[in-house]
């Protein structure tokens, strides 16, 4: 009996197996399947797309890989037709994701109305995970955490230095940096300095929010032990100095890891509150952000539905308690993928931001650079008490400007309001002052403040004036704040798009293969369209290129302001072309004799080769010799035009 009962086990498994080698299609799909996990997502739509022709449409397991697989490649238009496909058919065993895809992408429209999505640089983010980035307050760093091979194990602090045009070659903020586990947090105004996670105490391994002050260096860090348990507390995220928002761990929550938000009154933070049902679920929600309205949360799940992995959200403070809180909405594609998905952050005053992803399957996080622009006016979701969801649309969103009202000073009189308060002096007939809720603004404000857009078109092409598709980046300031517009030109160079009104737009075309292009472009009252021709220079192997002189006073070998700028720009070549490498010519006038000219013309060199270095440029790919007075540009020149360094590029 036991022989026969085995038999016709095996028989079973034969079958089975025999099944789904004959199933339509069944072989592309597989390979479909091995394509995706290795993420060459473009391979594996061919698969699927030749297993559904196999299969003459009727599986829809493979109108749902197809829709999945668009998702995969930021391609919702494609996604929806496949999803759609997938409910006409019937079929069940999906559904439910199915479902979770179309309400994500089709309230994603009215989340942002245009969002752009790019890596950092190779040379900044590493082979390693590279996470959680966070600018200073002055605009002259990005502070991120890495796993990078450093001085120091484990996880470190790191910072990058940011141009206009791109960003510097990474150093180890070394007294942030230990031989545990560090992440950056954020950033404190008042008192200066930084909310970090670590381990800086003996002994300590479950991990702690510390504060660590700072004036013209780094302090001791400080254990916030009113914070902190004997679990993990992590990625402290401050508002203006007056709410902490943090993920942990501790007992008493709704799942692995929750949110959680102190308030600081009276000068002391209270006891941690936990945000909510509404906010965690039964899995895991991290790296809360609270942008700068106060009131909209963004924060990353693996909870919520989702496109895989985690995924980032908003909700919007609906009530006075902190569990008053809209449902959250996916932000959806592209700055979600299908892995993982956190750490999002919003520049104040500006429409840029940063995210970190594992999208390129490589097992490590990367750093990417977001720009968008919000649906206004703003909604959010509600659910009634029957179930049923609705959408609340607020008043819509029109910045402040300054001659109207100053919005740090809104809310310090809010902080000075419940520092009274707390201190119980006011008495009970105490009325607080007036003051403009968070998602409106008086009236008065309103008046004229519709953001104007220009209409820009151009081509690029390179020195052949050949036709060269490449990303350009366009930087502006205007009473609305900082705006960055990345736009794409095609394969014949052709670009256009819109940028907000401003008085002048800073372009910068920087990309590997090609000489960094950056110009600034002034832009006339009135005008309504821009056109472009951008010229830019494509490297060749075994070519010298010329560069931009930097010139010198007289007697002087001190770097001015104008070639600080052009010496940052060749910085950011290099940094993009590693293969690049700066031959450097010290000249001088002759205005002195043989000897002070030679060797004023090196120290003007050098001065060029060590800012440079202090960049990040390795020294191996810079050389200079000092010619002094011997090699003047011509007998005509002026002797201003001599006192130089010239700058030649090989590849």
């Amino acid at each position: 009996m036991k022989k026969i009962f085995v038999s016709l086990l095996l028989l079973g498994m034969l079958a089975g197996v025999w099944g789904q080698i004959l199933s339509p299609g069944h072989r592309y799909a597989q390979e479909g399947m091995e394509y995706y996990q290795r993420g060459n997502y473009d391979r594996a739509i061919r698969e699927f797309l030749n297993a559904d022709k196999s299969a003459g449409g009727k599986m829809p397991e493979y109108h749902y890989w197809l829709g999945r697989l668009h998702i995969a490649v930021a391609d919702t238009t494609e996604a929806m037709v496949w999803f759609n496909r997938y409910v006409s058919s019937g079929d069940t065993a999906y559904k439910r994701q199915v479902d979770n895809y179309l309400r994500i992408v089709q309230r994603q429209k009215q989340i942002f109305s245009r969002v752009s999505v790019r890596p950092l640089p190779d040379y900044v983010n590493s082979a390693n995970s590279d996470y959680g980035a966070i600018p200073d307050p002055q605009g002259k760093y990005l502070y991120f955490t890495s796993l990078r091979p450093a001085a120091k194990a484990k996880e470190n602090i790191w910072r990058t230095e940011i141009f206009s045009s791109g960003f510097g070659r990474p150093e180890l903020v070394k007294e942030l940096s230990t031989d545990k586990n560090e992440a950056f947090g954020c950033f404190s105004e008042d008192p200066p300095g930084a909310w970090i996670f670590g381990n800086y105490e003996a002994n300590k391994r479950d991990g702690d929010i510390y504060f660590v002050p700072q004036t013209d260096k780094w302090f001791q860090p400080q254990n916030v032990t009113q914070l902190n348990t004997s679990q993990v507390e992590t990625q402290p995220m401050v508002f203006r100095d007056r709410l902490l928002f943090f993920t942990s761990s501790r007992e008493g929550g709704f799942g692995g890891t929750d949110i959680y938000v102190s308030e600081k009154i009276g000068g002391y933070w209270t006891e941690p509150q936990n945000l909510g049902p509404m906010i965690n679920t039964s899995e895991n929600e991290q790296t809360p952000f609270l942008d700068w309205d106060g009131k909209t949360l963004y924060f990353a799940s693996n909870g919520h539905p989702g496109f895989g992995g985690y995924d980032i959200f908003k909700a919007y403070k609906t009530g006075p308690s902190w569990q008053d809180w809209s449902l959250p909405e996916n932000l959806g594609l592209p700055i979600n993928s299908t892995r993982n998905d956190r750490y999002f952050y919003h520049a104040r005053g500006s429409n840029e931001g940063y995210i970190s992803s594992d999208r390129q399957v490589s097992g490590f996080e990367k750093i990417y650079q977001i720009s968008f622009t919000p649906v206004s006016p703003a909604s959010y979701l509600v659910r009634d008490d029957d179930g049923s969801v609705r959408t609340v649309e607020l008043a819509k969103y029109v910045p402040l400007r300054r001659k109207v009202a100053d919005e740090d000073s809104i809310f310090d009189m809010i902080d000075k309001t419940l520092d009274v308060i707390s201190s119980g002096l006011p008495g009970p007939d105490f009325v607080p002052p007036p003051l403009w809720s968070a998602d409106r603004v008086p009236e008065a404000a309103e008046e004229a403040l519709q953001q104007q857009f220009v209409r820009v078109s151009g081509n690029v092409k390179d020195q052949s004036g050949n036709p060269v598709q490449i990303e350009i980046r366009f930087n502006s300031e205007s009473e609305f704040g900082r705006n960055i517009e990345v736009l794409s030109s095609d394969a014949s160079g052709a670009f256009k798009g819109n940028l907000p009104l401003a008085e002048s737009y800073e372009v910068v075309v920087n990309s590997p293969g090609y000489l960094i292009f950056g110009q600034k472009i002034p832009f006339a009252e009135g005008r309504t369209r821009l056109t472009l021709d951008i010229p830019v220079h494509k490297l060749e192997k075994k070519t010298t290129l010329p560069y931009a002189n930097v010139m010198f006073k007289q007697n002087s070998a001190e770097l001015n302001a104008k070639a600080a700028e052009e010496l940052d720009l060749l910085a950011l070549t290099l940094l993009t072309n590693p293969d690049l490498k700066v031959k450097l010519a010290g000249h001088a006038d002759d205005g002195s004799t043989a000897n002070y000219n030679k060797q004023v013309s090196e120290l003007r060199a050098r001065v060029v080769a060590d800012y440079l270095i202090d960049k990040g440029i390795p020294k191996k790919r810079i050389s200079w010799k000092a010619y002094g007075s011997s090699k003047p540009l011509d007998d005509a020149a002026t002797p201003d035009k001599n006192r130089r360094v010239e700058i030649n590029l090989q590849m």
